[in-house]
């Protein structure tokens, strides 16, 4: 999906700025992953192709179970011993997911993604 795309889809506050920032870094630090915490504490993750302006997939990283009926499991993710569990999920309908989830988010960090994090979506998308 093209980035301009998406933005007709999300229209939560500072998505698009995050969107193009994030997809400008990857570009310069030729990566692929996007991290964007939200203002309800879960985050997405936005695998892109920074050089074709897309979005290949969407990922909802979260500390919390999520019901499955938009979601896809992609696995369980834990940074560290001492650290919180976390659950990425594809988003297999983003439409559906969007209506469930809600719409008065706010965006509150962008960075991309890199260690042992984007090592492990690598992994576990393979």
């Amino acid at each position: 999906m093209r980035a301009e795309e998406l933005l007709d889809i999300i229209n939560w506050e500072g998505f698009r700025e995050a969107l193009f920032y994030g997809i400008s870094e990857c570009e310069e630090l030729g990566k692929e992953f996007i991290g964007i915490t939200l203002s309800t504490g879960d985050g997405l993750i936005l695998r892109v192709n920074p050089y074709e302006n897309e979005v290949l997939y969407i990922f909802l990283y979260s500390d919390r179970k999520y019901p499955l009926d938009d979601l896809k499991v992609v696995g369980i993710f834990k940074p560290s011993d001492d650290s919180n569990t976390y659950f990425i999920y594809q988003i297999t309908n983003l439409r559906n997911f969007l209506n469930k989830y809600g719409s008065d988010i706010k965006v509150i960090y962008v960075e991309v993604i890199k260690g042992a994090l984007e090592d492990f979506l690598y992994s576990a998308m393979a």
